[in-house]
């Protein structure tokens, strides 16, 4: 039985089968790689070699679409336009980065993108809303920049390798050298062992002495320092004050001490003359004596005697006391020469210790060092002895001089005075003894009357 084929029938199967092949191949084309797709730009400044049609687009490290399509941009030819198709549903926003990334140092490059914050617009639905298409400029792979700059660092260090060498040629000479005398150097401290043991034992040694050295220095110091604390500037300040006034009560009074003198030998004359007066007014009182009653007289002469006496006494301690003052002349003046002399001292001992303080610094490095350290303390300590003894002298000789020139020469003066009133009393009683004689015995300027017994 022969078979009958209709072939209208055939062919209109076959096309069938190939616009629903066609479909199938659209429809995983466009929904199967995980649903609705959209288009995306990405420019990409520089060169993007390795990146081709149908490379990756990457989201995290997720791919998230494809390379469509390559070329330059026509606006600007730093920059590649890479048409690309990515998932509809891509988290791209207007703050996510985009870079070229090579998949290791040989794999082939691809686009990635990351980051965003999500509360930005979406690029693709603001791009699909506004019936365009979304775009995106990408950064420069690293890997890409290192290629690229790989024969600019190589030219570098060729150029370093290239001085080196040269700077290798031109130090060899020296280094060559050099080694040389390190070599001689080490080989005489290997022959000289034993003398560089001794030598270090040496500075060991020189190190102990310059400890102990340094420590007396610094106990020496201290001493000095608390020396030149302990001595008062303002004590120093009184001591001179003190001089200063001294002498000059010593130069006001001079004057009042000349007087002084001149009045007591004039006063010792005057006691000459007024004792030479009284022997002779005593040698008439015993002529008038030898006549009066021994008996009756007894008691007035011995009280005249006693007078008399006290009267010689006193001009002798007078006449004393202005030999005395007469002698001590030189005495004063020796004073107010130890004074001066004194000052001119410690003038001259403070000038020293600011020499011997100035050069302290200069002989603390030598051998004589400590002796002079101990000669700087002694003279230091002269110095405040003698600080001390002279603020301790000043004061009372001072004092001395000005009880002196004050109530001293009131007190001679007065002595004086009550002197020749005694001298003058004594005269005068002489006197009238020898005018009336009578007195002495009766008393009175008249004869004494007796009315006789009284009766009862």
């Amino acid at each position: 039985m022969e078979t009958r084929a209709n072939y209208a029938i055939v062919g209109l199967f076959t096309l069938l089968v190939m616009l629903s092949a066609f479909g199938f191949i659209y429809w995983m084309a466009k929904y199967g790689g995980g649903g609705e797709t959209a288009p995306l730009i990405v420019r990409i400044p520089g060169s993007a070699n390795g990146l081709s049609v149908g490379s990756p687009v990457r989201f995290n490290g997720i791919q998230y679409g494809v390379i469509r399509r390559l070329s330059i941009d026509p606006e600007s030819p730093k920059f590649v336009i890479a048409m690309t198709e990515v998932q509809a549903n891509t988290p791209i926003y207007t703050d996510t980065r985009a870079a070229l990334e090579i998949q290791g140092l040989t794999g082939s490059a691809y686009i990635e993108m990351q980051g965003g914050t999500p509360t930005n617009d979406n690029i693709l639905i603001r791009a699909m809303t506004d019936g365009r298409i979304a775009e995106i400029t990408a950064d420069p792979s690293s890997v890409t920049n290192l290629l690229a700059t790989a024969d600019d660092i190589l030219n570098r260090a060729n150029r370093v390798v290239g001085q080196i060498e040269g700077f290798v040629i031109d130090a060899r000479g020296p280094l060559t050298e050099t080694l040389k005398n390190t070599e001689t150097f080490t080989g005489a401290l290997r022959d000289n062992a034993d003398g560089i043991d001794d030598f270090l034992k040496s500075v060991g040694n020189l190190s102990e002495v310059v400890k102990s050295v340094s420590g007396r220095i610094e106990s020496a110091l201290a001493s000095a320092e608390n020396l030149i604390n302990a001595v008062d500037p303002e004590k120093i300040d009184r001591i001179l004050a003190n001089v200063d006034t001294a002498t000059s009560e010593v130069a006001a009074a001079s004057g009042n001490i000349t007087q002084t003198l001149e009045s007591f030998s004039e006063a010792a004359n005057s006691l000459q003359t007024l004792a030479s007066t009284a022997g002779a007014s005593l040698e008439k009182v015993d002529t008038i004596i030898a006549g009066i009653d021994p008996a009756k007289a007894g008691q007035a002469i011995d009280d005249i005697a006693a007078a008399s006496a006290d009267a010689r006494k006193a001009l002798a301690d007078a006449r004393g006391v202005a030999e005395t003052f007469s002698a001590r002349t030189e005495d004063y003046d020796l004073i107010i020469s130890d004074v001066k002399q004194m000052t001119s001292t410690l003038n001259a001992a403070s000038t020293r210790v600011d020499g011997v303080l100035a050069k302290i610094d200069g002989f603390l490095g030598e051998g004589d060092a400590s002796n002079l350290l101990a000669d700087a303390e002694a003279t230091l300590k002269s110095f405040r002895d003698v600080a001390d003894s002279l603020n301790a002298r000043i004061g009372p000789i001072a004092d001395n001089l000005q009880r002196f020139s004050g109530s001293g020469l009131r007190d001679v003066e007065a002595l004086v005075n009550d002197a020749r009133r005694s001298i003058q009393r004594i005269e005068r009683s002489i006197s009238t003894i020898e005018q009336d004689p009578q007195r002495l015995i009766f008393g009175g300027d008249a004869v004494k009357q007796y009315d006789g017994r009284t009766r009862r």
